[in-house]
């Protein structure tokens, strides 16, 4: 037998041409197999050995494109904001991120001018603007303007540093920066920051949400003792001396509605059902789908002259059952927490846990003692389902509903009602005592200030 000959061989060309070159400085030449890869291959080859290797610090380096300025940045994200969050958790936001930019740029001339130009108060506003001309006469700012590729974790970090020298809660810390990480994530995903890939909040928040459903204490109802001081007739009717402290917390014992439902109520969306006769308070505005519901009045607030109140605020002109609250953060509800607070010290209440939202507590628990539906249960009080409340399940039963409080001498006479609406129609005549109505930017009086009625004596 002759010695092989090349036309013995089957070679594969392709898979020939399919190979790696390790250099020296780690970089790899691989080829796909073509005849086109080859050839360049081949022709870097030579290039390198004719005018030898270049040092990686040699190299080019790939520069991040150019980024937005932030104020931009801001205006994008928060239109982007607008579009999928409700008004408080806008305001949140927008509340957050101006700390950030105050704390971490307060000498960028940019950044002081959207501030400035965000303040919701005129005065603040007019006052921001001239400390910007003061500051940029002085020579103070050390930048015009600043993009966002130059904000990474490090100005995070001295940002997170800068809130916990401050007294706060972890809780509080934790919502400021999960608006930032939200920050990030739309600049990153819409091109806006283009020196990072990943969110420079992660790893950043100081609870998990798990831990802090562990140190989180639930809201306890109030005791049938507690009720019974609570409601004592005469030292409610003396101390809780305007429409809304009187039927604040009675809507909220009766009903389970949350304060800021309960100050909300219009006249108009108090109704009575045809056929049944029911009397119900429509809630026409809810964080959540579920919260939009009808919720039944009972007999107690009625027997108490509630019908009678809005009858009251009806033919006063009125458009909301408390005319006199003024629209703060999208709430009617501000300080009327504080005033429940402040009257339950008073009477001596001495009960862990409990607030204006034990009333909520305190419904939802005797309606499920009572074995109540717990679908029906869970749409009068705004819920699809009963997470968050299922910890006040099973509770050693009670009376029957609401007697806890109904039985107490007088507070079911249609009289104990009516003792707060003796100076109740003067009251809603006077319209310098409304609050001007900001959800339509039309003022509905002349003082601006919440009134309280005169004590009911």
């Amino acid at each position: 037998m002759g010695p092989p000959k090349l036309s013995d061989f089957n070679f594969d060309i392709e898979a020939l041409r399919r190979y790696e070159i390790a250099l020296k400085n780690g970089t790899t030449i691989r080829t796909d197999g073509s005849a086109e890869e080859h050839a360049r291959a081949m022709e870097m080859v030579a290039q390198i050995e004719r005018i030898g290797m270049i040092d990686p610090e040699d190299c080019p380096q790939r520069r991040p494109a150019k980024s937005k300025p932030i104020t931009l940045a801001v205006d994008k994200w928060i239109a982007n904001c607008a579009g999928k969050n409700g008004e408080r958790t806008l305001d949140a936001k927008v509340y957050h991120i101006k700390d950030f930019l105050e704390r971490s740029f307060p000498l960028v001339e940019s950044v002081e001018r959207w501030l400035a130009l965000h303040e919701k108060v005129e005065f603040n506003k007019s006052k921001g603007l001239r400390r910007l001309d003061e500051n940029k006469a002085a020579g103070r700012h050390v930048s015009s303007d600043i993009e966002v590729n130059v904000i990474g974790k490090q100005t995070l970090v001295e940002y997170k540093d800068a809130l916990l020298a401050i007294p706060q809660t972890p809780k509080t810390i934790d919502n400021k920066l999960n608006s930032l990480h939200d920050f990030f994530k739309y600049m990153i995903g819409h091109g806006l920051h283009t020196a990072l890939e990943t969110n420079p909040v992660e790893g950043m928040f100081i609870q998990t949400k798990k831990s802090r459903k562990k140190i989180t204490n639930p809201y306890q109802p109030f005791t049938a003792e507690a009720l019974a001081i609570l409601f004592e007739p005469e030292a409610y009717r003396t101390a809780m001396d305007s429409p809304d402290l009187f039927w604040g917390p009675l809507l909220r014992i009766h009903t389970g509605m949350p304060i800021g439902e309960a100050t909300r109520i219009r006249c108009v969306d108090v109704h009575q059902a045809p056929g049944s006769g029911l009397h119900y308070i429509h809630v026409y505005k809810s964080k959540t789908p579920g919260g939009i519901r009808n919720v039944p009045i009972s007999d107690a607030l009625i027997e108490l002259g509630f019908l009678d109140y809005v009858g009251e605020c009806r033919a006063a002109g009125a458009d909301r059952l408390f005319p006199h609250r003024t629209l703060i953060n999208h709430s009617y509800s501000k300080e009327l927490s504080a005033g429940m607070l402040a009257y339950q010290r008073a009477r001596r209440i001495k009960a862990p846990q409990t607030s204006v939202h034990s009333f909520r507590i305190n419904v939802i628990t005797q309606m499920h003692n009572n074995d109540s539906n717990t679908a029906k249960v869970m749409k009068i009080v705004g819920h699809d389902d009963g997470g968050g409340h299922t910890v006040h399940w099973g509770l050693r039963p009670r009376p029957s509903r609401f007697e806890a409080h109904r039985g107490q001498a007088g507070m079911t006479d249609r009289r104990a009602g009516f003792a707060i609406q003796r100076p109740v129609r003067q009251f809603l005549a006077n319209r310098n005592n409304w609050a001007p109505d900001k959800s339509t930017g039309k003022a509905t009086a002349k003082n601006a200030k919440p009134k309280r009625s005169n004590p009911v004596v």
